[in-house]
């Protein structure tokens, strides 16, 4: 380890506890950032456990890289630097509970699935359908702005944000917005840290309006031959009498496991609609979209409940997790008008097969929002016989084989739709991507924010939109 940094690991040891901070390979190795370990990680136990560490960090020189539950660190370009893993995983509790206002407030490092089983007994949730649940945390959540299905009827992770607490670079604790709705006046900075992927600041407690668990809740699951079909029938389900709290559209292949829901062939078109409510409504609603579904081509239509209900959009949002990706596969994400999504889906299938990729999707048909995972052709065996490529290798080429298909799809995309952002793809492919698409008209106001922010440069260096 280089002297300066041990230097470091001993100054954060004695503000923190030595267990608080991991020096090891091993252990660091668990915490790399696109391939890179970082020298050091620290693991505070409360908020100003993470102001001190930020603190020295600053007076180090060190570059740091906030983490919740790792499942989002390939989200954006490499950092320039990997120092210091700032790790909120000790801060995991739900520090209060008001059910008659429908508000809480928890730590950054709790998982989502943990706030959803505080909740509970008080049978009120916080719809956030963030990629694997037990893993991912609310700061993460807060932190990629990426939203679940439920959007269409709950809305995006800052509609249900009330208030934060943020450490910011030099390791001063501040506040943003408050705990109650009529407390949230003036400037809403709240809103400026959702999805700025930790480069303001480092959040480490968020206070959240709730909603009532429903009473009832029911989903039509359909098929159809084709994508024109299904989308229309997903519209129709949308413009129901009653809303949906979601609506999702993907190709049977995307996820196999919902052939054990409702027969389908290959090739076919999946359609699901989520209806939340008192249960007479939702029964109406699971009737009426049937029929609806029928009426727009669907072959197949089935009613799922309960634990059956809970697995398909549980997949469903697990759809776009960035972690355990191969090196030849990658993930995009579009936010096009809901008409659009036809297209989309036919002009990605068109790139994709001239580029001998394979392309598999899922649309959210209430918002426009569309992933698009593309893959390579796997490398074949050696051409002497004598077994398979060793991991490195067929790594290396696999990148290799996606690189051209990937860059002229995001070129397409973004030639028609402005921005498609690369969620996800091996680190060495990023060189020459426009992982966040085109820069946005207001790029130089960001980094004026960012400067204003974190004048050093400490937090995440480099890895969000225009190299912030």
């Amino acid at each position: 380890m280089a002297e300066e940094w041990d230097l470091l690991r001993r100054a954060l040891a004695e503000a923190l506890g030595a267990d608080a901070v991991l020096a090891d390979a091993a252990a660091r190795g668990a915490y790399a950032v696109q391939g890179r370990a970082p020298a050091l990680v620290a693991r505070p136990a409360d908020a100003d456990g993470v102001g001190r560490a930020l603190a020295l960090a600053s007076e180090a020189g060190a570059a740091v890289v906030p983490w919740g539950g790792g499942t989002s660190m390939a989200l954006g370009y490499p950092p320039r630097a990997v120092d210091l893993v700032l790790s909120l995983e000790r801060l995991n509790a739900v520090v209060a509970h008001d059910p008659a206002d429908l508000t809480a407030t928890v730590q950054a490092g709790c998982t989502v699935e943990h706030v959803a089983r505080a909740l509970a007994p008080a049978r009120q949730m916080l719809p956030l359908d963030a990629p694997l649940p037990a893993r991912a945390t609310i700061g993460g959540t807060l932190a990629t702005g990426l939203a679940g299905p439920r959007r269409l009827l709950y809305g995006n992770p800052r509609d249900l944000l009330l208030g934060v607490r943020v450490v910011d670079a030099s390791g001063v604790l501040t506040s943003a917005g408050g705990r109650v709705v009529k407390n949230v006046t003036g400037y809403d900075l709240t809103k400026l840290y959702v999805g700025s992927l930790g480069t303001l600041g480092v959040l480490v407690e968020a206070n959240f309006k709730l909603v009532p668990i429903p009473e009832a809740e029911g989903t039509v699951l359909a098929t159809a031959g084709e994508p024109v079909r299904a989308l229309a029938a997903a519209q129709a389900l949308t413009d129901g009498p009653v809303a949906p709290a979601a609506v999702a559209v993907l190709p049977l292949a995307a996820l196999p496991q919902l052939a054990s829901r409702i027969p389908a062939a290959d090739g076919e078109v999946v359609v699901a609609a989520r209806f939340p409510g008192p249960a007479a409504a939702v029964e109406r609603a699971l009737d009426e979209g049937r029929a609806a579904a029928r009426a727009a081509g669907c072959h197949r239509v089935a009613r799922l409940d309960g634990a059956a209900q809970t697995a398909v959009w549980a997949a469903i949002a697990d759809f776009p997790a960035l972690v355990d990706r191969p090196a030849d596969e990658a993930l995009l994400k579009l936010s096009v008008l809901p008409s659009e999504l036809g297209t989309v889906v036919e002009t990605a299938g068109a790139v994709a097969a001239e580029h001998g990729l394979r392309l598999l999707w899922l649309a959210d048909a209430g918002t426009g929002t569309t992933y698009l995972q593309v893959r390579a052709a796997r490398a074949a065996a050696s051409a002497n016989g004598h077994g398979a490529l060793d991991a490195a290798k067929e790594s290396v080429e696999g990148a290799e084989a996606l690189a051209p298909g990937l860059g002229a799809l995001q070129d397409m995309l973004a030639h028609r739709w402005r921005t498609a952002v690369v969620l996800a793809c091996a680190p060495e492919l990023k060189v020459n991507l426009a992982i966040w698409g085109a820069n946005p008209p207001a790029i130089e106001l960001m980094h004026d924010i960012k400067h204003r922010f974190d004048p050093t440069g400490t937090l995440n260096p480099g890895r969000f939109v225009g190299g912030l």
